[in-house]
């Protein structure tokens, strides 16, 4: 077994409404799952990225940087606004994590799939690790959405959505989110 540390920015995604369209149409939201992976597999490798795993409709990637984890979530949520039926929420934190056998496993990944659940259609939301690393690069407008207490995660956690052109922000009573 194959272990290694590193730091390392962790994108999480998932598709808005997937479950109630599988109950409803399988064979459309099967179609949709491929649309996705062909989307997500072209974009993470044009960033230098990883797909470490499916998780159902959600996608699990890890990439070298927080400039091209945010530049591949942006693309990601460009090419989704451009197709008729696919809707993501992206989520997204940066830390030290574990590569064991093809997959990873730390806190940065526990932390970018419960910040993902609090996203609406076409949200791009992070970690302040995140937002910290991009401050000085005024590519990326940011807000914070405040503080927020992930279910099995001990710290709290302050979240930032990315504010430019195109991207929306939720407010805070649209936030569900896997919270304490």
């Amino acid at each position: 077994m194959s272990q290694s540390r590193q730091l390392t920015a962790i994108v999480f995604t998932d598709i808005v409404g997937y479950t109630a369209l599988m109950g409803g149409d399988e064979q459309k939201a099967f179609d949709l799952l491929k649309k996705n992976r062909e989307v997500h597999l072209e974009v993470i490798q044009r960033y230098e990225g990883r797909l470490i795993k499916e998780l159902g409709d959600g996608m699990l990637a890890s990439f070298p940087t927080v400039s091209a984890a945010l530049d591949a979530s942006i693309e990601l949520q460009r090419a989704a606004a451009g197709t008729s039926d696919l809707s993501l929420r992206i989520g997204i934190d940066y830390g030290e994590i574990i590569f064991e056998n093809q997959d990873l496993f730390g806190e940065a990944v526990n932390i970018a799939s419960r910040i993902q659940t609090l996203g609406i259609p076409g949200s791009v939301l992070f970690s302040k690790k995140v937002n910290d690393e991009v401050a000085n690069k005024s590519i990326y407008r940011t807000t914070s959405l405040g503080n927020f207490d992930f279910k099995n995660v001990k710290n709290r956690t302050e979240v930032f959505a990315l504010t430019n052109s195109g991207f929306p922000v939720p407010k805070r009573n649209q936030m569900e989110g896997k919270l304490k």
